[in-house]
């Protein structure tokens, strides 16, 4: 301990005392020599006299606390006066007690080991918290397995250390491609008990053969709907189909939640031939890759990567990975279609449409790109910036167009699904000053059918911001007459696989106009996409179609060429 004390006596009487219980002691005739020694020895406990020359103790206080290293340091302050004012200023400072002189010899001792003990119990909570903390950063809080920062760690540290046996580390992804329906339908509480259950199923069937002969398997949650195997020494005589194939079978049986068996619907990709020096992030990336490809196919759900990857394979992987880092780039671009009425071909607004300017390989097909996203979740970083971006082209165009036009914007399905969609899009019309009725906000019929109370609850609450919302795409999904029935709809959206022959084909004219019928006899306007001619134009106007959408009237082009358009359209 250190004791501060600038009258002699008391200061030697206290260091012989304490030295005789067993302190090491350190005493200083003021404040200054006092906070150098605690410095230099960081003790567990600090005497200090109140008044002192050099510093008195109230700034030996107010110093230790301002320094992190001896901020928790505890401090008994020795005062010859019982002024209250003197006892709280030092109180307030952060010293943990004081003592009136004279004081006796038990009232010291007793005084010194309360502040010893109060600070070792702060010490263990302190670790506690500490070890706490890092659980949270490195463990997933439903499966408590790790998560994909720790898997990280574990992976790149296998990947330095590859066996030269001739096994290979192999990753596994294991897809829990439902989890989201069953959701939405057990509730967050019921959803982490099947998370869990599932967990604890891959846990034991790594254990068994034939994935024990693989060694001490590391399983963590990589993502919301993914776990993941990581197994060290996978041996050349395990088929890597084969064991996709018993996991397969094994995690999709039926999980008993809630007093109901729910069935798990469950992809499985693997990733082997792992090479020695590979970065882990870029090997996970490959990994999702895989799980993408796996849950894409329509038999067993089953993927294979490898270092043997094809060209097509390979270029789709890097695309995944630019994917990432596309909007802190600035590499997304914001199209607009134009959309018209049908009779006259008067302009009401705008079809947003996303595309990326690659910077190696230039504009990249949405079909191509826009399904990647969807799978590794970019889609709701990407989808947050295009309603940002199409709010913000919509206001500018109102400074060159006397009337209103409105914005449409899509939703995927992963954003519909995406519990802050609602904020986004809130933020996206606070941030801009958009009106509200002018923003549109469309989904297919495949996503509102996912969970049809989900999808009721948003548009309400959409419809409560004063959004105009559309179904796209209609007759290519479900075609539900009960959800239009149900859903705060504005505009059904006709597909355009209907429009393209509705010319020469009598099927296509005869459903492109039930569905006309049927939006009308529902209170919904009519928007027909993909019209190239004039004729298909005509025949959609004598059938009541209320608007239009296509290169007949405009092809989708960068916002910057819109200003250019309108004014081309008004002269």
């Amino acid at each position: 301990m250190v004791i501060a004390e600038d009258e002699p006596d008391i200061r030697s009487n206290l260091s012989l005392l304490l030295g005789m219980e067993g302190f090491t002691v350190f005493a200083a005739p003021n404040g200054e020599e006092a906070l150098a020694l605690v410095r230099a020895h960081q003790p567990d406990i600090v005497l200090s006299d109140v008044m002192m020359p050099r510093m008195t103790g109230h700034q030996l206080v107010r110093a230790l606390r301002s320094d992190p290293a001896t901020a928790h340091t505890p401090v008994v302050l020795l005062t010859a006066k019982a002024d209250r004012v003197d006892v709280r200023e030092g109180m307030n400072l952060g010293a943990d007690d004081y003592l009136t002189k004279p004081f006796q010899r038990d009232e010291l001792l007793t005084c010194i080991q309360a502040q010893l003990e109060k600070a070792a119990l702060q010490h263990i909570a302190s670790r506690r918290a500490v070890e706490q903390a890092h659980h949270l950063l490195h463990y997933d809080k439903v499966t408590d397995l790790p998560n994909r920062a720790h898997f990280l760690l574990l992976l790149q540290d296998a990947l330095s250390i590859a066996p030269d046996t001739g096994e290979e580390i192999t990753l596994l992804a294991i897809g829990l491609d439902n989890l989201a329906q069953i959701a939405q339908v057990l509730g967050a509480g019921p959803v982490d008990e099947c998370l869990g259950l599932l967990a604890q199923r891959l846990t034991t069937l790594t254990q068994a053969e034939p994935l024990v002969s693989a060694g001490r398997c590391s399983i963590a949650r990589l993502g919301d709907d993914r776990l993941a195997v990581l197994t060290p020494r996978w041996p050349a005589a395990l088929a890597h189909r084969e064991i996709a194939a018993h996991l397969l079978a094994g995690m999709s049986l039926p999980v008993r939640v809630a007093g109901e068996e729910h069935f798990p619907t469950i992809s499985v990709a693997i990733c082997n031939q792992l090479q020695t020096g590979e970065r882990a992030e870029v090997v996970l990336a490959r990994l999702d890759l895989a799980l993408a490809a796996a849950r894409a196919q329509t038999g067993p759900r089953i993927a294979l990567h490898d270092a043997s990857a094809t060209p097509d394979q390979t270029s789709t992987f890097r695309l995944h990975n630019d994917l990432h880092r596309a909007v802190d780039r600035g590499e997304l671009a914001a199209f607009f279609q134009p959309q018209v009425t049908a009779q006259g071909a008067a302009i009401k607004g705008f079809e947003a449409l996303m595309r990326w300017r690659h910077p190696t390989l230039g504009l990249v097909s949405p079909a191509k790109f826009i399904p990647l996203a969807e799978d590794n979740g970019q889609i709701v970083r990407m989808g947050a910036w295009m309603l940002q971006e199409a709010c913000q082209q919509a206001v500018r165009w109102q400074a060159t167009h006397t009337t209103p036009l409105r914005v449409a914007v899509n939703l995927s399905l992963r954003q519909f699904g995406d519990p802050h969609l609602a904020r986004h899009v809130q933020q996206a019309l606070d941030s801009t000053g958009l009106p509200p009725e002018q923003l549109e906000l469309e989904i297919t019929e495949g996503t509102a059918m996912l969970d049809m109370q989900h999808t009721l609850n948003l548009l309400r609450q959409f419809k409560a911001m004063g959004l105009k919302l559309a179904i796209d795409d209609f007759g290519t999904g479900y075609s539900s007459l009960a959800y239009l029935k149900r859903f705060p709809l504005d505009v059904l959206k006709i597909d355009q696989s209907f429009v393209r022959q509705i010319c020469t084909d009598r099927d296509d004219r005869v459903i492109a106009g039930a569905i006309i019928s049927l939006a009308h006899s529902l209170g919904l306007s009519v928007i027909a996409e993909g019209v190239e001619t004039a004729e298909q134009h005509a025949l959609l106007e004598e059938m009541g179609c209320e608007e239009i959408q296509g290169y007949l009237h405009g092809k989708p082009m960068p916002a910057e060429e819109v200003a250019g358009w309108l004014s081309s359209r008004t002269t």
